[in-house]
């Protein structure tokens, strides 16, 4: 299996999160959510998932980031390790 290339991912440390988009808002906070990406974590597993940033009104509060797999059945999932990369997921193969 090819081995993919350290160009082709972005270290959230030193450039940050996917784009993000606000999806709810209320009075206490916002939510924003990314597309799905490939992400890595520090344990170096590996795994299509999705970013969602709460961000809270009250400024006495840290706002949180939390990432999200898919598993058995479409049910979520978090990742529990910390994400240390992601990168762009390829286009779907179309087919012959």
């Amino acid at each position: 299996m090819n081995k993919l290339s350290d160009e082709n991912w972005v270290s959230i440390k030193k450039e940050g999160l996917p784009e993000l988009k606000e999806v709810s808002i209320t009075n206490f906070s916002s939510v924003y959510k990314s597309n799905e990406v490939l992400i890595q974590t520090k344990r170096g597993e590996r795994f299509v998932a999705y970013c969602e940033k709460e961000v809270y009104a009250n400024k006495r509060w840290v706002d949180e980031i939390k990432w999200f797999v898919y598993g058995t059945g479409g049910r979520k999932m978090r990742v529990m390790s910390n994400v240390v990369a992601w990168m762009e997921l390829p286009e779907k193969y179309k087919g012959e």
